[in-house]
């Protein structure tokens, strides 16, 4: 059993708590919420008031935002805790703050490894998150068994900050995908088509088969022609006749165009990386 200091018992922290205890951890844990707390003490976690005076040999920390982790870990916890402590923080915040927590942390002579996590409150609930790791190897072979109690994959990207990077690339390509598919509905309903009909179509198609297809020959920049940038600028003039394009879908036309220019015509339309890739 470890004993685990954890800050932040909120939709996305409460259950991972829960999942700590339910694995015989445990857990000290402080929310300024009262429901929260209230919440956080029936699943089993030890809720205190004031955590100024916390030690515990685990720190986890699980809140909304930059000032929030800086506060927890620069207002003198890390002087508190004795040598060789683990702190995982799991908050989604500044890359930068978090490598400058993490070289304190050094310095005092802890182990502190950026963890955000892949999924939303279901999947914290379920315990099926993907968390994403930057950190030194050793600290991350300490904390796995740790993260794996909540998590259905752990993956070390890197030092301090590079589980950071890619919450947010993750983030950016959500984000970019659903105001997509928020474009791609309104397109639907100003067509008078039926929607439910629509979204079954794209569910069966190459949509949601995205990465399988494309991700990896982009990586590897292999244009070898499946589906060949000529047709698709040719598909998305077409739509274009028929209405304006949202922002995402004018974004994309636009870089079609410039990947026809540049001789990428004949290509797959994995060769869209190349023009961003030079700016061009």
């Amino acid at each position: 059993m470890t004993t685990i200091g954890f800050f932040g018992l909120g939709r996305m922290g409460r259950p991972i708590a829960g999942h700590l205890v339910a694995a015989g951890h445990q857990v000290i844990g402080f929310d300024p919420s009262p429901s929260a707390q209230e919440e956080a003490r029936a699943i089993g976690v030890e809720v205190i008031d004031d955590p100024s005076s916390l030690e515990c040999p685990v720190v986890i920390t699980s809140l909304p935002d930059t000032p929030q982790v800086e506060e927890v870990y620069l207002g003198g916890l890390f002087d508190r805790l004795e040598p060789g402590s683990l702190c995982l923080d799991l908050s989604t915040i500044d890359v930068d703050v978090s490598r400058a927590i993490g070289e304190k942390a050094r310095q005092r002579g802890h182990d502190f490894l950026d963890c955000p996590l892949s999924g939303t409150s279901v999947h914290a609930v379920a315990g099926t998150l993907a968390v994403m790791v930057g950190g030194a190897a050793d600290a991350v072979q300490r904390a796995r068994s740790l993260l794996e109690v909540f998590s259905s994959s752990v993956h070390h990207l890197g030092p301090n900050g590079a589980g950071l990077e890619m919450k947010l690339i993750t983030n950016r390509l959500l984000t970019a995908h659903l105001v997509s598919l928020a474009e791609a509905i309104l397109e639907m309903e100003q067509a008078k088509l039926d929607t439910g009909t629509c979204l079954e179509i794209l569910r069966r198609g190459a949509v949601p088969k995205l990465l399988d297809y494309k991700a990896g020959p982009m990586a590897l920049r292999d244009h070898t022609p499946l589906f060949t940038v000529d047709l698709m600028a040719k598909d998305l003039g077409l739509a274009e006749l028929r209405r304006s394009a949202g922002a995402v879908g004018a974004t994309a036309a636009a870089v079609l165009r410039r990947a026809k220019e540049q001789g990428w015509g004949p290509s797959d339309i994995s060769a869209v990386i190349e023009v961003l890739e030079t700016g061009g």
